[in-house]
């Protein structure tokens, strides 16, 4: 499936709303954390080398993740792919890896490093057939990709 993505500049509740609500059936906390940031204003991914971006289904919005400079990392050349999520109906159809090659693309030529953490066994699974790297050397860190 080709589902277009979409730089999101102004993060609105109501599509994200499905993917907020399967999330947290599933006992996710990273996209309800992703909209009280945007809507406190503490992170809106605006910093220099920050994108967010979504997928979608006609006008659905069907998946969502960011980049931005790593906050747990001291160095500038570090960026963090942050809230990524599929909905369930359209996870192994490409959507995922779309998104995230989007993400990776716009952190060439920002970032030298890009970090992720995730504590899910299938997306740590997914991100290594994208390529990243599993780590235990970096706090807060668990997969790796040096660009």
């Amino acid at each position: 499936m080709t589902a277009p993505i979409r730089r999101l500049r102004n993060l609105d509740l109501a599509p994200l709303a499905p993917l907020l609500t399967e999330s947290r059936a599933q006992g996710f906390n990273f996209i309800q954390r992703l909209w009280d940031d945007y809507a406190d204003g503490s992170n809106r991914f605006d910093q220099p080398g920050a994108r967010l971006l979504a997928a979608y289904e006609d006008e659905r919005m069907i998946a969502i993740g960011g980049i931005q400079p790593d906050p747990y990392l001291a160095q500038g050349d570090a960026g963090r792919i942050r809230h990524v999520y599929v909905l369930d109906a359209y996870r192994r159809q490409g959507v995922g890896r779309a998104l995230l090659a989007a993400l990776i693309d716009h952190a060439r030529g920002r970032f030298t490093l890009v970090t992720l953490r995730t504590f899910s066994a299938q997306a740590a699974a997914f991100y290594v057939a994208l390529g990243f790297e599993a780590t235990d050397t970096i706090p807060n860190v668990t997969h790796v990709m040096r660009l």
